[in-house]
């Protein structure tokens, strides 16, 4: 039997269909790759982060923000606020700020209760002491308050239970005394303002009660009201 050569036509061509090959996969590659994208514009966004808790840093490494449920301790110097929350510290590691889920007060170094489970924003002095902020208790009161470093100095407040809403101004007092020195506010059809000595007498206030007309009794220290 004789063997025929290929003759460079037939060569020519059997290079010719390769091309034509490569060409095909490579189309179907780019027509893959253009609807997996098309797919992924209308898919619905993955979640960013998922975590039990972020710790961020200074250029130093200290602990700068603390997030998480509860947030880490690294660089903190409460431990006990294990609170859902956002922890600003600063570089001492002491509370400046607080968002979220609200951990008991401190008060001149020392813990204690609050009134209710409450969700918020806290500020805090140098020290880590409380000193004031905005809230909402689970026992249905909103606050936003001021503080001095011995207690509560000035707060507006809006009370479903009792059905105030208004402004108290306390005295300076010693650590655990409570002296309100002025009200303003409303309650039901009344709108008053009081004004109260130390001893906790209303020497003075002035009231409108729903249509009647506007009264103003003053008092004397431990004298009879006068209209």
């Amino acid at each position: 039997m004789s063997t025929i050569s290929s003759s460079p036509f037939e060569a020519r061509l059997g290079h010719l269909e390769k091309q034509i090959r490569r060409q095909r996969l490579a189309l179907v590659a780019m027509a893959l790759g253009a609807a997996a994208a098309l797919l992924a514009a209308f898919a619905p966004p993955a979640d960013t982060i998922t975590a039990r808790a972020i710790r961020i840093v200074d250029a130093s490494g200290k602990s700068s923000i603390l997030i998480g449920a509860p947030p880490p301790t690294a660089g903190r110097l409460r431990k006990d606020a294990q609170t859902a929350s956002i922890v600003f510290l600063d570089p001492a590691g002491h509370d400046r700020l607080i968002v979220g889920e609200e951990p008991n007060p401190v008060i001149a170094g020392k813990t204690y209760p609050r009134i209710a489970k409450a969700y918020g924003m806290l500020l805090h002095d140098q020290n880590g002491a409380e000193r004031g902020g905005i809230g909402f208790f689970d026992n249905g009161r909103g606050v936003v308050s001021l503080d001095r470093a011995n207690g509560d100095a000035v707060a507006m407040v809006a009370n479903d239970a009792t059905g105030f809403a208004g402004l108290t101004v306390n005295y300076d007092a010693k650590l655990g005394q409570y002296q309100e020195g002025v009200r303003l506010g409303t309650k039901g059809n009344t709108a008053w303002l009081a004004l109260e000595d130390r001893a906790e007498n209303e020497r003075a206030r002035l009231a409108v009660d729903g249509d009647g007309a506007p009264r103003l009794v003053t008092r004397a220290a431990g004298g009879t009201p006068s209209h």
